[in-house]
């Protein structure tokens, strides 16, 4: 054990001998957006798009948002939207005595979200207005991960996209999303944020990890290895969410979700996925069509397969290429 940490130890000192860091390349990075007055500022999609076409003047007030659950490896999903009324906005929309009454007859859509969370405010306080600090940062792509992790979760966001609690966040580029997604820099992690069974990725921690000097050459491998493997990602994502999606739709109740179990069905031989559908919604794939399903199965698990294979190898091209720009020999 003794050795193995001297080992780490040694591999960190060599990274900060090649590297500067993090913070003082980009700048130091900072939490997402918090603490919030109330969770009922975050919406869903359904209900922003209620909001908005009762009221098309506020879509600019609902701006998509990363929660620290919806950074994924690569990635990131924005199922969820934060309602962002700003002082400026309410004083500019309704003057000085902003109120309940006029945010419910301005939108009644968006009142009826805020309103269950309206007891223990004040009458006269207008809790639901929310300045975002440094707001002109998300007009760039940010890399983003959450606070709190057990494996590498690192991802960038698109232009305008918040950072939202429990995630922190740090001026983007493929370049460092592919640094931090390496295998040495997670070993450099792992050594400074442990904290019992998970690692607190503090931006302060984060920001002291060194990132290699790169020439143009090996600045562009890296961005395009990351690029690749976000876009892959991406793909392998969206065909496990749509074959999920046509599970529920073809086998559930109005209203159903798929449960743990199918929402993993590429771990699933045909014969335990219909045992999951019939678990989870009480009725078997009907004879005439478990062929087809069977076919369909096993066209999308080959395919998931495939997609990960690709990954594999790119992440493995790219820790190749950045343990070259550490200096350090695996």
């Amino acid at each position: 054990m003794k050795d193995h940490q001297t080992n780490h130890n040694n591999v960190l000192t060599t990274m900060r001998a090649v590297g500067r860091p993090l913070s003082t390349i980009v700048g130091p990075p900072q939490r997402g957006v918090g603490p919030l007055p109330t969770a009922r500022l975050i919406v869903d999609k359904a209900t922003r798009d209620r909001i908005v076409i009762f009221d098309p003047s506020l879509a600019p007030h609902l701006r998509r948002l990363v929660r620290s659950a919806d950074v994924r490896p690569w990635y990131c999903e924005t199922p969820r939207y934060l309602i962002v009324l700003t002082l400026e906005w309410m004083a500019a929309t309704f003057g000085a005595s902003a109120n309940a009454t006029q945010l419910w007859e301005r939108c009644p859509p968006l009142w009826q979200r805020l309103a269950p969370a309206a007891a223990r405010y004040g009458s006269n306080e207008t809790w639901w207005s929310l300045n975002i600090r440094d707001a002109a940062l998300f007009a760039q792509p940010r890399i983003i991960w959450s606070a709190a992790s057990i494996a590498p979760r690192f991802a960038l966001t698109e232009p305008g996209w918040l950072a939202g609690p429990g995630t922190c966040h740090a001026p983007g580029s493929f370049f460092l999303l592919g640094i931090l997604m390496s295998h040495l820099a997670w070993r450099a992690l792992t050594i400074e944020c442990r904290a019992g069974n998970v690692y607190r990725l503090l931006p302060e921690r984060v920001g002291q990890l060194p990132v290699p000097e790169a020439n143009d050459a090996d600045r562009a491998t890296v961005e395009s290895l990351a690029q690749r493997i976000v876009t892959l990602a991406r793909e392998r994502a969206l065909l496990e969410r749509q074959f999920t999606q046509r599970l529920v739709k073809d086998f559930g109740p109005p209203g159903a979700t798929p449960g743990v179990r199918l929402e993993r069905w590429w771990d699933l031989t045909f014969d335990t996925l219909r045992s999951a559908i019939a678990e989870r919604f009480g009725g078997d794939i009907p004879a005439r069509f478990r062929e087809q399903w069977a076919v369909q199965h096993a066209d999308a698990v080959a395919r998931r397969v495939a997609l990960s294979d690709t990954i594999a190898l790119a992440e493995d091209a790219l820790n190749i290429r950045v343990e070259r720009l550490y200096r350090v020999a695996e």
